[in-house]
């Protein structure tokens, strides 16, 4: 007989939809909701009882994840649309890993902030518009980045999701001392060329 793979030494036994909300600590309404909307599949039925398994268990998690993000249910459905139908559960625990990078340990509302600094409502919005956009699209190429070649150097080391989320974690701060650096690098900059046009000839 083959030696088990150590994917399925992972997996946990069948679990009954009851055993299933306990562990992922979700209502039985809510699992079978998010089931309804084709965001987990439906359970393996063995005569007529429905069992869950580790796929199950690393989808909804997911879905959780992204539901604190802020994602709607149709951007969470475009969202594991794209993941592959055959993904392991390590695979799809993967995902909880790359909404780390540019999630902040505490919210902070950009607009109120300017507000209390006396910037008028309309370019508080603006400007907290900017950082939104350009935040998840560095979080996106990012999260590209750490998939197609951080992950690999990870398990080809013999690591484990875990530790890809632990390095993540640690990659947190990192970056967003590095998104601030760039930030008063490029505001230099601009204020320098700004300089340098006002002091110039007038037309």
């Amino acid at each position: 007989m083959a030696p088990a793979t150590r994917e399925a030494l992972e997996q946990p036994a069948l679990l009954t939809l009851d055993e299933l909300t306990e562990r992922v600590d979700m209502s039985v309404r809510n699992v079978r909701f998010y089931t309804s909307k084709g965001l987990v599949p439906p359970p393996l039925r063995q005569g007529r009882s429905g069992y869950y398994s580790a796929d199950h268990i690393a989808r909804l998690e997911l879905v959780r994840a992204l539901q604190d993000h802020g994602f709607t249910l149709s951007a969470i459905k475009g969202y594991l649309d794209r993941i592959p139908g055959d993904a392991t559960p390590s695979d799809i625990a993967l995902h909880l890993s790359l909404l780390a990078p540019l999630t902040a340990d505490r919210d902070v509302d950009v607009a109120e902030g300017l507000a209390a600094l006396g910037v008028a409502p309309e370019a508080a919005a603006a400007v907290a518009e900017i950082y939104a956009r350009h935040g998840q699209e560095v979080a996106e190429e990012l999260s590209e980045i750490v998939r197609t070649h951080v992950w690999p150097a990870v398990r080809d080391a013999g690591g484990s999701v875990e530790d890809l989320h632990h390095l993540v974690r640690r990659l947190k701060p990192l970056t967003i001392a590095g998104l601030v650096t760039a930030y008063e690098q490029a505001m230099d900059a601009s204020a320098d060329s700004y300089e340098r046009r006002g002091a110039g000839p007038r037309p």
